[in-house]
C-alpha cells in the first residue's frame, strides 16, 4: 500500500559555523552547531565511525568465501520487479540494494526476509534531479538549496525527508553531493551546492546531519569529486583536473566532513596524477588518499559500474574495483536488464572466488572489508555462525 502523507516537522534551528579559514578562504577545519542539540542528535552527529576489533574480525574470517563476496555486492531493485530479486538476494545474501523507484513499507520489509545478514536498503535522495521517493514533495536540487535556503532551512527540509524515508524501512542514502563546481557546462548540472568549498561543506553538512538525526547514514560523493570532469561518467568516459588542482577545492569538503563519519561513493572519473588513466573506482592510490582523509573506518562503495566509463565485463569490473580497496560494487542495471541480473551476479561472485584462489584477491583484505560493511550495520559478525 502507498504510504501515509507526514506533516513537515517544525522548523529545527540549526547554524554552521566555518572556522580556521585561510586568506584564501578555503576551509581547513568545519564545526557544525546545533543551538538547540537533543540527546539523540548529539549521539548520532558525534558518534565516531564504527571501528573492526579483533574478535570481529576472527568471526568474519569464519563466513564463507560465498557469503563474503555477496556483502560485498550492492544491486538495484525496482517495485515492479521486487517479487522476483528478493530471492536472489537472499541466495546470494547479498550486503544491499539500491531502491531505484517509490516503493512501499511492506515491500522494503520484504527485502530482508529469511536473511541471516540484514541487507543494506539505500536509495538516491539527492533531490532535485535525482529523487527516488517524491510521494512527500519535491526536494529542491543542490544548487538550488545553497541559492535560496540558508543553513537552518536547509536542515530542517532535509531532516522532514530522511525520517520519512527511514520511517519507510530505508537504511541509507547516497547523498549529498560534495563536488564542487568548477566547470561550465558542468557534469552534473544543477546536483552541485556551490564553486564554494565552504558552501559545499556547509551545506552538505546539513545533509549529513540531518540523516543521521533520522537515523538514516549518508553516503557523499563522487570522490575525489565531479565538479571538474569533462562528462558524466553514465554517459562515457569522463577525465577530471589533475589531483594537485583538486587537493586546492575539490577535496576540502570531503576534509572538513570527516568528523561527521559518511561513508563514501568513490567516481568512475579518470584522474591525472593519481589514477594512472583508469577510473578512480579502480585506483588502489585513490582509496588510499580517501582513507588519508579521516575516513579508515568508512565503507565505500563504488560509482555504478554498469557505468558507460567502465569498459570490460562487470565481473573484470567488480573485481578491479575490490583489488583496488573498494568495500562495495554497486550494480544498477537498468530495468530491461532485471531478468539478467541473476547471471551477472553469479558471473562475479565466481571469478571472485577463483582470484581468492589464486590469492589475486586478498582474502585477509575482503575480511577486513566485510567486518567493515558489518560494523557499519551494527551487526556481530560472533552471532552470525558458519555459513
Amino acid at each position: 500500500m502507498k504510504p501515509m502523507r507526514r506533516s513537515r516537522l517544525k522548523v529545527v534551528l540549526i547554524s554552521a559555523l566555518v572556522v580556521g579559514l585561510v586568506a584564501t578562504g578555503t576551509v581547513v577545519a568545519l564545526r557544525f552547531i546545533k543551538p538547540h542539540d537533543t540527546p539523540a542528535s548529539n549521539q548520532s552527529s558525534q558518534n565516531p565511525a564504527p571501528t573492526v576489533n579483533q574478535t570481529a574480525l576472527l568471526c568474519t574470517e569464519k563466513l564463507s568465501d560465498d557469503v563474503l563476496l555477496g556483502q560485498k555486492l550492492m544491486i538495484a531493485v525496482y517495485s515492479a520487479q521486487l517479487n522476483n530479486e528478493q530471492p536472489l538476494i537472499a541466495q546470494y545474501q547479498l550486503g544491499g540494494v539500491i531502491l531505484m523507484d517509490e516503493t512501499d513499507e511492506s515491500a522494503i520489509a520484504s527485502l530482508s526476509a529469511g536473511m541471516a545478514i540484514k541487507p543494506t536498503i539505500a536509495t538516491d535522495q539527492e533531490g532535485g534531479t535525482v529523487q527516488r521517493f517524491t510521494s512527500e514533495g519535491r526536494l529542491p536540487g543542490a544548487q538550488d538549496v545553497a541559492s535560496s535556503m540558508t543553513a537552518s532551512q536547509a536542515y530542517s527540509l532535509y531532516l522532514t525527508d530522511s525520517k520519512y524515508l527511514r520511517d519507510l524501512g530505508l537504511t541509507t542514502n547516497f547523498a549529498p553531493v560534495v563536488d564542487v563546481i568548477s566547470r561550465t557546462p558542468q557534469a552534473l548540472p544543477g546536483r552541485m551546492y556551490s564553486a564554494s568549498p565552504n558552501s559545499v561543506s556547509s551545506y552538505a553538512g546539513q545533509y549529513i546531519l540531518a540523516q543521521k538525526d533520522a537515523g538514516l547514514h549518508p553516503v557523499i560523493k563522487h570522490f575525489p569529486g565531479l565538479g571538474s570532469a569533462t562528462g558524466n561518467t553514465d554517459d562515457g568516459p569522463a577525465t577530471t583536473d589533475p589531483l594537485s588542482a583538486l587537493k586546492t577545492r575539490d577535496l576540502l569538503p570531503y576534509q572538513a566532513l570527516s568528523s561527521l563519519d559518511p561513508d563514501v561513493m568513490i567516481s568512475n572519473a579518470i584522474v591525472p596524477e593519481l589514477t594512472d588513466g583508469q577510473p578512480a573506482v579502480w585506483s588502489p592510490d585513490a582509496v588510499k588518499l580517501l582513507r588519508s582523509y579521516g575516513y579508515e573506518n568508512a565503507v565505500v562503495y563504488s560509482d555504478s559500474l554498469t557505468a558507460k566509463a567502465i569498459p570490460g565485463t562487470l565481473q573484470d569490473a567488480a573485481l578491479k574495483a575490490w583489488q583496488a580497496g573498494v568495500d562495495v560494487a554497486m550494480i544498477v542495471q537498468t530495468k530491461d536488464q532485471t531478468p539478467e541480473v541473476a547471471s551477472y551476479v553469479s558471473q562475479i561472485i565466481t571469478q571472485a572466488k577463483t582470484a581468492l584462489e589464486n590469492n589475486t584477491l586478498e582474502r585477509s583484505s575482503v575480511v577486513e572489508s566485510v567486518a567493515r560493511i558489518l560494523a557499519r550495520k551494527a551487526i556481530d559478525p560472533c552471532t552470525i555462525g558458519d555459513r
